[in-house]
Order: C-alpha cells, then structure tokens, then sequence
C-alpha cells in the first residue's frame, strides 16, 4: 500500500532444499541485483495474503506461507516511511518464470552462493545466513470480535 507517505510492503523467502527463490527487478534501485520478491499490500488483504500474491505475480510460483522472519522500517530521503515485513514461505509448485516488464529473471539459487553473491542485495545476504536457526513468528487466524470490525483476522506470534 503506498498511501499518505507510508508504504506498506512484503517480501518472500521461498525455500525450496537448499535453495531460494530470487528476482532481479528492472527499475528501481535494486534493478539488477538479486532479491526476495516483494510488492505493496492491495487493500482488502492480510500481509500473509499479500505476499503470496506477490511471490505467484513476479514468478508464477506457488508458495505456503510459513510465518514472519523479520520486518524492514526506514525513512527514505524523500520523507516516506518505508516498512517490509518479510515472510518465510515453503516452496507447492511451479516453475520460475519474470513477470513480464517488471521483472528480468526469477530462479532458485543455492544459499551459500546467495550469501557471496555480488549482486545479491544487503536485505537478503542479512537474512540468509544461520537461517534454520532464525526465529520464525507463525501465524493463526482468529475469530474478529465485533469490537474490532474486522471479518479476517490473524496474528503472528
């Protein structure tokens, strides 16, 4: 979601073994490098459903989500509050293939060449390291209380 000066994202780790689904982007300040693939919630999703969308959008991959794995917050020069919760998903099926006109190569690469890559982005070498022994918030879905007004709802813990 880009609203307001705040922008509201997600990124997915797919694991498949060993190895990990990346893109290169075309545009932006990550075109070229390897990264997560990733994207702003629409509105009328949850975070989790998000970036399952995402993940399908840019690799026609399908993926699981398994949990949240870290959260990215900054102020980028221009004044707008950036924020990326990155979620851990497991790989169902499908074979990598770019979206068309956003995205340059989508594939799955080992882990430990990730790691010393030199084109893989800071975000993913910080997150790949150690990761089976990272902490992995998992997600349940509740039944909304009228108090809140919501008719999904999950939480992460």
């Amino acid at each position: 979601m880009r609203a307001s000066g705040v922008w509201l994202a997600v990124s997915g780790l797919v694991r498949r073994g060993d190895e990990v689904l990346v893109v290169k982007k075309r545009y932006g300040g990550m075109k070229g490098l390897y990264s997560f693939p990733a994207g702003f919630v629409m509105p009328g999703e949850t975070l989790d459903e998000a970036v399952v969308r995402e993940v399908k959008e840019e690799t026609a991959v399908d993926a699981a989500v398994r949990g949240v794995l870290g959260v990215r917050t900054g102020v980028l020069r221009n004044g707008v509050s950036d924020n990326l919760v990155l979620f851990l998903l497991d790989y169902v099926g499908g074979t990598p293939e770019p979206q068309e006109g956003e995205i340059e190569e989508a594939r799955f690469l080992p882990m430990a060449e990730l790691i010393a890559h030199p084109l893989a982005t800071e975000f993913l070498r910080t997150f790949l390291p150690n990761l089976d022994a990272r902490p992995v918030l998992t997600g349940c879905t509740l039944e909304p209380r009228a108090d809140y007004g919501y008719h999904r709802y999950k939480i992460f813990r």
